[in-house]
């Protein structure tokens, strides 16, 4: 067999060759780098258009290398999503080289559409279906060089990362991911409910029973089937106040069904998903429901024993050898104002929750059990069991109440400014308004906490980190809340 020159030779001899001819860059799109960032297009229909910019790498057939052919088309790629359907465009740079190029769906080869081309740039766009983004798709091309006497085919397959779609959650925002895999799968059950209440809607009838929950970069993302999916032309899900096109992994028409995908900003809370079903001569009807996923099983989740009452653990706990805070984190093990886990570790640099802030101050404020009236936070079934009468009671006392939304987000974490606020309300601190803070980051101090953490810092109970800085934004500890709370005690005998 003769020994056919590999790509990797002529692209070093023909780059060569460019860059003696001509002083512009061979390949401009080549440092568009970065993962998808949304943009809404204007709507061409009835129906509107969502146009998302993905990252994706071409891989040498059957493996997890990156091929030469990565260079030669331009990052990223263009995924629509028309009438339920996604559709991927590429851009082919020195497109006068490929002879041709196919992708390959249910074992047929299939050549894309043509969407443009520019003959003095050497460029075409091409457009094709696709079923499934996580999937890699192999695809086929057939390279001819004249000039350097080179014929060759090659089959690659094109990986595309989902990762920031829109909606998707910020790092910053997906402390419950933080404890995940990365990559981890999980098969979860869910229940889909009426607008507004914990009754099951009759939409859960065209939904599957169970749901994936994937971890990816500090974010979950849950997926599960639409059925009679042609009856559902318009799926949507909230996020910030704004109704967002869920995205489609798949979709079989002969099944009518089509896989989706929705980011997932925060696990135990309810998820608002917008549908519009046709009801035949009752034409399109919209719906709106609300997502509850099931945590049970998952990373940090309380198992079913432990949401009857707040987890307990030894004291010998394995993580905090040599931490500036371990003998404040024993001393609150011992006094039960604070708990490790199961596995005999405290992670005293993890965030903390409001929950489990809650149900610390409750105890070492000792807190009356007893509440007059209940607070009807709107996500009230969030909380977990063992928290939320620590939840009722730091709320009462107005030390750690719910948001303007009328929620409380028991899972949400605490910054340290939110923190010092906190602890100068349990001290009951004195505050002024003309309070001024040397900190070298002080002009990042939000105003409403600028005097309570005036107080906090003046009255010792909380100081900077490193760089005379105090990082107002940072997320707080759970070591950091237990030196807290242990100073709130100390300070009150």
């Amino acid at each position: 067999m003769k020994k056919k020159m590999k790509l990797s030779k002529v692209v070093s001899v023909v780059t060569a060759s460019m860059l003696l001819l001509s002083a512009a860059p061979a390949f401009a799109q080549e440092t568009a780098q970065g993962t998808a960032q949304a943009t809404t297009q204007a709507a061409t229909s009835t129906k509107a258009e969502r146009a998302y910019e993905v990252n994706y790498k071409v891989l040498k057939d059957g493996t997890e290398e990156v091929s030469e052919a990565d260079k030669y088309i331009a990052k990223p790629a263009k995924v629509t999503v028309e009438d339920g359907i996604g559709y991927v465009e590429l851009t082919l740079l020195k497109s006068s080289w490929f002879t041709s190029f196919e992708i390959e769906q249910d074992g047929k080869r299939i050549k894309p559409e043509t969407v443009s081309s520019d003959a003095k740039e050497d460029t075409k766009t091409v457009k094709f279906a696709i079923k499934d983004l996580r999937e890699k798709l192999t695809a086929h091309m057939a390279v001819e060089v004249a000039s350097m006497n080179y014929k060759h085919t090659y089959t690659v397959q094109l990986q595309f990362d989902t990762t920031g779609m829109p909606g998707a959650p910020s790092k910053e925002n997906s402390g419950e991911a933080e404890e995940a895999e990365h990559g981890k799968e999980y098969e979860v059950a869910y229940k889909v409910l009426k607008d507004g209440t914990d009754e099951s809607s009759s939409m859960s009838d065209f939904t599957s029973k169970t749901a994936k929950l994937n971890a990816r970069e500090g974010a979950y993302y849950l997926s599960f089937t639409v059925s009679s999916s042609s009856m559902i032309p318009s799926l949507q899900y909230e996020k910030d106040g704004k109704f967002t096109d869920v995205v489609v992994l798949s979709e079989d028409k002969e099944a009518d069904t089509r896989t989706i995908e929705i980011p997932v900003a925060d696990v135990a809370s309810k998820i608002n998903v917008a549908m519009e079903v046709n009801a035949g001569p009752r034409g399109i009807m919209k719906h709106t429901v609300q997502i509850q996923i099931d945590t049970t099983g998952m990373p940090g989740a309380p198992t079913k024993e432990e949401e009857t009452e707040e987890p307990t653990i030894e004291v010998t706990l394995t993580d905090i050898e040599g931490h500036w805070a371990k003998a404040s984190i024993e001393e609150a093990v011992a006094r039960g104002l604070v708990n490790g886990y199961n596995n005999g570790t405290f992670n005293p640099n993890g965030e903390i929750s409001r929950a489990e802030f809650a149900a610390i101050l409750a105890k070492a404020l000792k807190l009356d059990a007893e509440i007059k009236e209940e607070a009807a936070f709107t996500d009230a079934v969030a909380i977990p069991a063992w928290a939320t009468s620590a939840v009722e009671q730091v709320n009462a006392a107005g030390l750690l109440t719910g948001y303007q939304d009328g929620s409380f987000r028991a899972a949400g974490k605490i910054n340290r400014a939110e923190l010092a606020v906190i602890i100068a309300r349990a001290a009951k601190l004195e505050l002024f308004e003309d309070s001024k803070l040397t900190f070298a980051d002080a002009s990042d101090v939000p105003a409403w906490a600028q005097s309570g953490v005036a107080a906090t810092v003046e009255a010792g109970y909380i100081g900077g980190r490193d760089g005379n800085k105090f990082a107002p934004l940072a997320q707080a500890t759970r070591a950091e809340a237990a030196v807290l709370v242990l100073k709130l005690l100390q300070a009150a005998k």
